[in-house]
C-alpha cells in the first residue's frame, strides 16, 4: 500500500503569479507566490498527451477550488 503524500510547500493564492516559458523546446509553466516557485514540465520523454491531461486535471481542480471558496465565502 502506498504511503499518503504530504505537502512540502505552500503557496499563498492571494499573491499567485503564473507564466508559461520555453526551455530547449519544452514548454514550462512557472507558478509562484513571491516566496516559493514551482515548475511544471511535460517531462523529457513520454507522451505529451499525458502531460496535456495532467495540465487539464490541474486546471479543472483549480476551477473547482475557486468555486468552493466562492460558495464558502457566500455562506460565512
Amino acid at each position: 500500500m502506498e504511503e499518503p503524500l504530504s505537502p512540502i510547500v505552500a503557496l499563498d493564492l492571494r499573491f499567485l503569479n503564473a507564466e508559461i516559458t520555453e526551455d530547449e523546446g519544452d514548454l514550462i509553466m512557472l507558478v509562484d507566490d513571491g516566496d516559493v516557485q514551482i515548475e511544471f514540465t511535460s517531462g523529457m520523454s513520454g507522451s505529451r498527451e499525458r502531460a496535456i491531461l495532467g495540465a487539464q486535471r490541474l486546471a479543472s481542480t483549480a476551477l473547482e477550488f475557486a468555486a468552493s471558496m466562492r460558495r464558502f465565502t457566500a455562506t460565512t
